[in-house]
């Protein structure tokens, strides 16, 4: 009465979905949402890469090029003989902005801070004579020259109020990306 057929699987059949598991776990697991801190060390480095290659394209072309970090973005802009205007052609990214809950920290060295000045600026010019260059764009924070030298800068990235990375920038355009690392005690 017993058929001849068994029931149940046969090795070669457990094998085998065994490896499609494998395959589609190799495939799903690296992306799967990272946290904050690994999106703050990756827009670390992808910022720490992008103003090299911007400080050497000044320094092969001669041009000068500047860096406007707004709250969560930062652009690239260049120097015409007229104003600075964001870079719009070539192979360069122009405006990179931050992915949620990672914030930025400038702050730019290398300037006399206002209470050592000599002269206050507001006694020194008129208001109402520079009215019209309200409406251009804000000039860059960190100007990458044409002969190699740079606006020295620190900046750091943020997540969940705790600094995570920091790139800094010396006058002579040599670059250094640390960890932070606050969380730890």
């Amino acid at each position: 009465m017993k058929n001849g057929h068994s029931t149940g699987f046969t090795l070669l059949e457990i094998l085998l979905v065994l490896l499609l598991l494998a395959v589609s776990a190799v495939v799903v697991v690296p992306n799967l949402p990272q946290n904050q801190s690994d999106e703050a060390k990756e827009e670390a480095q992808r910022f720490y890469q992008l103003v090299q290659l911007w400080t050497e394209q000044a320094l092969l072309t001669g041009q000068t090029f500047g860096l406007r970090f707004d709250n969560d973005s930062y652009t690239l802009n260049q120097l015409t003989p007229k104003e600075w205007r964001p870079v719009s052609e070539g192979r360069y990214a122009n405006a990179i902005s931050m992915p949620e809950g990672i914030e930025m920290d400038l702050e730019v060295s290398g300037f006399v801070n206002e209470e050592d000045r000599l002269f206050d600026r507001k006694g020194l010019f008129d208001d109402e004579l520079f009215a019209e260059e309200e409406d251009k764009p804000k000039p860059p924070q960190v100007v990458l020259m044409g002969n190699g030298e740079i606006i020295p800068f620190t900046l750091t990235f943020l997540a969940d109020d705790k600094r995570l990375w920091q790139v800094k920038g010396n006058d002579v355009a040599t670059f250094e990306i640390t960890a932070l690392n606050e969380d730890k005690e």
